[in-house]
């Protein structure tokens, strides 16, 4: 297996996309597959069709990413186009998207079974799931792949994104575009790999009852409209804030999602904005009845956790760890965490590349992450980091 990436920050799309094939094809010259993630204001028609011309029997996979791109060559602000090729023939590699009037929930299950036809693996379990769909009920599309495979396989993932939160996210494969759907890459890798999934975040031991939820939208908590119990919490008052996600990105809620030695750790759930009525509503859905937790992060946690996370997929080999060679990885990164610290992203960008030996590597920013947790949950959160490692040994 041998992994490439590459990067164009030119703003025009055709100029932009040639350059980044050209340098990809100087370091990978036939990918079984390629992963391609850009910021909103490149036209998905001519990213499309050029790849297509450029690699017409690799699989695809694109999502938009929230004001730039990271890679091995460091923090892409602003605008940009980063490539990342995977050449791989004792392997197999499928992606497909569907979108369509159906449920989350369907349309997985629809993407899943045609990203295993793609690559002629019809049968067989993948090894690992990349997912990147829309924004909005992503605990259906885990659900769906899930309950399709009857097993539980490891799952990296992010949503779509744009730079302001107004809907101009795209994903798109080799066979079509869309703004609203479900978009899936199966992985049937020849060589080892190493996952991990994190937030981050501590519990500041406050929590509440989630007493009444309407979709994505906590409307009380312990009874109360939820603002006023989350304002206490804060120390701030909020009401007056339509769009609340950069005040709430260090506060967010956590829910558990397992334990290990009896310590809990937490998906997180981040408040976007305050409802007429006093709900919150999130990036993510919690289930009536369900204990949240008040969480707090720190700008330094935020810089450094990343490469923690990336040494977590190779801790995963315990003693084993020390002959691990890197290959290259994909490593996913909550947006709203990148805006708040986007002054600070080369650090980030400096941790991670010293955490994966200086492989390559690409990570766009997000509006929800998945991944699965040291106790084998697969799981939808925000605010969080999701990595794979691929790698000799």
């Amino acid at each position: 297996m041998d992994i490439a990436t590459s990067f164009s920050a030119n703003k025009d799309t055709a100029s932009a996309i040639n350059e980044a094939i050209e340098q990809l094809r100087q370091r990978l010259p036939s990918p079984r597959l390629v992963l391609v993630y850009f910021s909103e204001h490149y036209d998905v028609n001519v990213l499309q069709k050029t790849l297509l011309s450029a690699f017409p029997n690799t699989q695809i996979l694109g999502c938009s990413s929230c004001q730039g791109v990271m890679t091995d060559y460091g923090y892409h602000a602003g605008v940009g186009v980063g490539l990342w090729g995977l050449a791989d023939y004792d392997g197999a590699y499928g992606s497909a998207i569907v979108s369509s009037n159906k449920s989350k929930y369907e349309m997985s299950q629809h993407a899943l079974l045609r990203a295993i036809t793609n690559c002629s693996r019809a049968g067989e379990l993948p090894s690992l799931i990349l997912i990147h769909a829309s924004p909005g009920d992503e605990e259906s599309v885990l659900k769906g792949i899930e309950d399709q495979l009857g097993v539980t396989v490891p799952i990296i993932g992010g949503s779509s994104a744009d730079d302001l939160i107004q809907g101009n996210w795209h994903i798109f494969n080799h066979e079509q575009i869309c703004h609203e759907g479900v978009g899936i890459c199966v992985f049937y890798p020849s060589t080892k790999f190493g996952i991990s999934f994190h937030s981050g975040y501590a519990s500041t031991g406050l929590s509440a009852c989630a007493n009444k939820v309407i979709g994505q939208t906590v409307m009380e908590l312990n009874g109360q409209p939820a603002v006023e119990l989350y304002e206490e919490w804060m120390g701030i008052t909020l009401k007056d804030q339509k769009n609340i996600s950069m005040l709430s990105s260090m506060n967010p809620l956590g829910r558990i999602a397992g334990q290990i030695h009896d310590l809990p750790y937490f998906k997180l759930a981040h408040p976007l904005r305050i409802t007429e009525s006093g709900g919150l509503e999130l990036f993510s859905q919690v289930t009536e009845g369900e204990q949240l937790y008040f969480m707090e992060g720190t700008e330094e946690r935020l810089i450094t956790r990343a490469g923690r996370v990336v040494d977590s997929a190779f801790d995963v080999y315990g003693d084993e760890s020390d002959d691990i060679q890197p290959i290259g990885g994909i490593t996913i990164y909550c947006a709203g965490c990148m805006l708040r610290v986007q002054h600070l992203m080369p650090q980030v960008a400096h941790h991670v590349n010293q955490a994966m030996h200086h492989a390559p590597f690409i990570c766009p920013f997000t509006f929800g992450e998945q991944g699965q947790f040291a106790g084998g949950e697969n799981a939808h959160g925000n605010l969080m980091i999701s990595t794979v490692l691929f790698h000799k040994g």
